[in-house]
């Protein structure tokens, strides 16, 4: 080589140019793993409220305190925890005249109560508070206990961290290379909010205490998310590059090939010669579950009446869902706000109360839409979302396949630039994994094939293709080649 082109082989550092391989950085892959673990929750927490109008301030406060004082009695009665006052307020209302002029008319006031029971008891508790006086349901939401939420985040560290090695494993082959020590770990635990109702599990009706008029409230496991991000050395397998070839012939290792100009002598270059690459995968996976949100609405004169309809919707619509096989059923809502009618000067009248109820499932999607048709005519009245999903198996041999293609199209990216530059390619200095969040898509066109899904009277549900992104960004080194006398394939770029 030295006589035909009247240059010098050295074997040098990479990025720094050194002689000496001990000073040669290491090449690192990044990778971050993400973890996700569902606890079952077994409390439930509710915000109630108690509105009064009238016409002066007295009689109001009077009367908010009258019924307040009868609902914390009776939730006591029903051993309602962490029991408390969380606002009160009293307000002037006015009427206003069509120059804007305002009227005083009297006063509002409102007391909100909130407090927390096991979830098979919080439906109960809460027909009970309006029958004695509440007309208000401001909020609900689900939580584990304090030891379940902790070894949940110890084993969802566990699932980010195995994630991580997946995605660095797959990697390490699609690239030949070969994995060394973790030379840097970092944990990112995520805030653990109290979640909307999820899974409901298998129970036994007696679960809902369920007489006809209790409202059915379904509990759910809380999700715990955790990532974990590694930094992994690795170097070049002996067939891989040029650089691991002439380590081979020397005993050398860890070092890349540098051609010196004889002009010059230079062994040091002033800046490292790397190029930047990202390559991008997709994959899509069919889709075989779909999650319905359902829900039954009512309005009437009273917050007792309207609340006493619901819950018997509820309890027929939860029941027929139960004997279908739903999964992951679960309470995702329930309002009741009194409803008013405005005169032209926008001044308000309350006329009654409207209720609602809010359920979510999953079911295979060749079975949602006749459970969708089952559950309308129980009482449901509210389509409210629907969306599609793969298995959890599925999505993460997909996210494992989306790195692999992004890799290798990083790979046929820096071998069509080396190529056309005639460049001799050199190690893979540094990985770095990006991968996307998987959103569940929306449903697709229904097609003329698929008729045979809509017999009868069903609904026909037809499920696409959930898309998996990722991306795989290389920085790897290059050297000035020879003409005629370089091989790209034999460098491992294919």
């Amino acid at each position: 080589m030295a006589d035909t082109d009247n240059q010098t082989l050295v074997i040098i550092a990479p990025l720094t140019g050194s002689t000496n391989p001990n000073t040669a950085p290491a090449q690192i892959l990044e990778v971050t793993g993400q973890g996700e673990v569902t606890v079952p929750t077994t409390l439930t927490e509710v915000q109630l409220g108690i509105q009064v109008q009238g016409k002066t301030a007295t009689e109001v406060q009077e009367e908010v305190a009258k019924r307040s004082t009868e609902v914390v009695d009776v939730l006591q009665k029903l051993g309602a925890q962490e029991l408390q006052t969380t606002s009160i307020q009293l307000n002037p209302v006015y009427k206003y005249d069509k120059d804007g002029n305002q009227t005083l008319i009297g006063f509002k006031g409102l007391n909100t109560l909130q407090f927390e029971l096991p979830t098979d008891r919080a439906g109960a508790a809460i027909d009970t508070a309006i029958q004695a006086g509440a007309n208000l349901i401001q909020d609900i939401s689900f939580t584990a206990s304090d030891e379940a939420l902790q070894q949940a985040r110890l084993q969802v560290l566990s699932e980010a961290a195995k994630d991580a090695q997946a995605q660095a494993e797959t990697v390490f082959s699609t690239l030949q290379l070969t994995p060394g020590k973790i030379i840097d770990i970092d944990i990112n635990s995520a805030d653990n909010l109290s979640p909307s109702p999820l899974v409901f599990e298998a129970l036994s009706k007696t679960s809902f205490a369920a007489a006809d008029t209790t409202t059915p409230i379904i509990g759910s496991p809380q999700t715990i998310e955790a990532s974990v991000s590694l930094d992994i050395a690795y170097s070049q397998n002996s067939a891989g590059t040029l650089a691991s070839g002439i380590d081979n012939l020397i005993g050398a290792s860890k070092q890349a090939l540098v051609i010196i100009d004889p002009l010059t002598g230079s062994t040091n270059p002033k800046t490292p010669q790397i190029l930047e690459v990202t390559g991008q995968g997709k994959v899509s996976v069919p889709t075989t579950l779909t999650e319905v949100q359902l829900g039954i609405q009512v309005q009437g004169k009273t917050a007792t009446e309207v609340q006493e309809e619901v819950a018997k919707r509820s309890t027929e619509v939860v029941d027929v869902l139960q004997k279908l096989g739903a999964q992951e059923l679960q309470t995702t809502s329930i309002q009741l706000n009194p409803v008013y009618k405005y005169d032209k000067d926008g001044n308000q009248t309350l006329i009654g109360f409207k209720g609602l109820n809010t359920l979510q499932f999953e079911l295979p999607t060749d079975r949602a839409g006749a459970a969708i048709d089952t559950a309308i005519q129980a009482g449901a009245n509210l389509i409210q979302d629907i969306s599609f999903t793969a298995s959890d198996e599925a999505l993460q041999q997909a996210r494992l396949q989306v790195l692999s293609e992004a890799a290798k199209d990083a790979q046929a990216q820096a071998q069509a630039v080396f190529s056309t530059l005639q460049l001799t390619p050199g190690k893979i200095i540094d990985i770095d994994i990006n991968s996307a969040s998987n959103p569940s898509p929306s449903p697709l066109v229904f097609e003329a094939a698929d008729k045979a899904l809509a017999i009868g009277s069903r609904t026909p549900i037809i499920g696409g293709l959930q898309t998996i992104e990722a991306s795989v960004s290389l920085d790897i080194a290059y050297s000035p080649a020879p003409a005629g006398t370089l091989d790209l394939a034999l460098y491992g770029f294919q």
